[in-house]
């Protein structure tokens, strides 16, 4: 798969094997009815159903955008020889997990999770809402009324709760803006109105160049997988919602993200590290949002990232691994399980919103800003100095307010391994002050991965 991936070709061929890849690892890790998808890896706090969730909430959208292009319903997989039903996959998958009678229900979403706080399910249901939205007319619009009424029983609680003050806070939007396409009624206008005061409450977050400050940790790379890609996805679902101020942070977060990708990789730092692959998002967001602009320097954003990681053994059964290259248990969050990494498909789910015909895969594709000359941006309100440097090909971030001095890493030995497994609770190191309090992060020298 990596050769076919890594091979010069033109068009969609190395992205379809990869789409091949995750198809066949989803199937091979899925439950009986497909709507728990136990990928391998070290779990999470939040428990086995929590975790199975996140395998498919997280994975579904790269089908979904695969069917909403118009890309064929029957995938014949080169990896196993079958003929895949995508539309199967994900009716069967989600109408099982949103089914109180099922095994394999996904449970209720609260208000709050006794052991993990804010309730896990209600960022997964955004994931859910995405894919019913970009399937509509293949899944929502022929399921019976009951079908119906089960989803929406499951989902609506995700756009009711509060959420704390930081990207949760865009997840219900995201919900609330599903809901009110697939089952408008009475109350719509309310929750949308509710929306808008919760967004507007959220962008006193924002700092600059499309980035935003994300509480209680500050300013890292959920500004690319989390919030500019939520941020396009309100724009999709509601291109009225506030298009000026997000379709302006979008394009800002793409031109900052295109001077932090090499193709010697990519300055990390903060948490869930293991979403690396999406880091391109912002750069695809822009070009979705107006496609009149150059396709090329996404597609090249979106080469030099998956090249870099896939060859360095980014994969693991069928599945993201639980590090930056290989597993790292060190810098794994607690937070995050087998199928949590999955987040890294969003570079992938947005290139697929590219029909297979789209000039953005047959496009040349273009240099990155560290390709064509060296650079040095001052970022006062997020508190970063970046510097590139075309010779080397390096990116550095610098947290100025940070002190110099290098963090070592806490270890994760076999005691605390032996521990989680017989208490089935996390006691990986939370090696924040490596993640976020050293003073430089670079691309020749991620934080330590010995």
């Amino acid at each position: 798969m990596l050769a076919r991936f890594l091979q010069p070709a033109a068009g969609t061929q190395g992205y379809d094997a990869l789409f091949d890849y995750f198809l066949t690892g989803f199937r091979a890790h899925a439950s009986r009815d497909g709507a728990q998808i136990h990928y391998c890896g070290a779990a999470s706090d939040a428990g086995l159903r929590i975790n199975a969730l996140e395998g498919f909430a997280r994975t579904a959208p790269l089908f979904a955008a695969w069917l909403h292009s118009g890309r064929p319903a029957r995938f014949h997989s080169e990896l196993t020889g079958e003929d895949v039903d995508l539309i199967a996959v994900l009716k069967n998958g989600i109408l099982a997990g949103v089914d109180r009678d099922s095994a394999e229900y996904w449970g209720d979403i609260t208000a709050a999770n006794q052991r993990t706080g804010a309730d896990q399910r209600s960022v997964e249901a955004a994931d859910i809402a995405r894919t019913l939205w970009l399937t509509k007319p293949l899944i929502w619009d022929h399921l019976q009324l009951r079908e119906r009424q089960k989803i929406l029983r499951w989902l609506a609680p995700a756009g009711r709760f509060e959420s704390p003050r930081n990207n949760w806070a865009l997840f219900p939007i995201v919900v609330t803006l599903v809901l009110a396409q697939l089952a408008p009624d009475d109350l719509t206008e309310a929750r949308m109105t509710g929306a808008r005061e919760q967004f507007a409450e959220y962008r006193r977050l924002y700092r600059e160049s499309g980035w935003f400050d994300d509480p209680p940790n500050g300013v890292d790379f959920y500004n690319t997988w989390a919030i500019s890609y939520e941020l396009f996805w309100i724009n999709e679902l509601a291109p009225h919602f506030d298009p000026d101020f997000i379709t302006s942070a979008v394009a800002s977060s793409g031109r900052l993200t295109e001077h932090l990708i090499s193709p010697r990789g990519i300055p990390i730092m903060g948490r869930s590290i293991c979403y690396r692959t999406a880091v391109s998002v912002p750069v695809l967001a822009a070009q979705l949002v107006n496609p009149a602009n150059e396709p090329a320097h996404a597609r090249r954003a979106l080469d030099v990232v998956w090249s870099h990681f896939l060859s360095r053994g980014a994969l693991r059964d069928g599945a993201l691994s639980q590090g930056y290259y290989d597993p790292d248990l060190r810098f794994l969050d607690r937070y995050s399980g087998p199928g949590s990494c999955q987040w890294g498909l969003r570079s992938l789910i947005l290139s697929f919103l590219f029909a297979a015909d789209d000039p953005f895969w047959s496009v040349q594709p273009g240099r990155l800003p560290v390709e064509e000359h060296d650079y040095q941006i001052e970022l006062p309100l997020l508190g970063w100095r970046v510097t590139g440097e075309q010779r080397s090909g390096n990116i550095t971030i610098e947290i100025l307010a940070n002190e110099t001095g290098r963090r070592a890493p806490e270890q994760y030995t076999w005691t605390d391994r032996v521990t989680e497994l017989m208490t089935h609770q996390s006691r990986r190191p939370h090696n924040h002050e490596v993640k976020y309090e050293s003073r430089t992060y670079s691309v020749l020298e991620p934080f330590p991965l010995d």
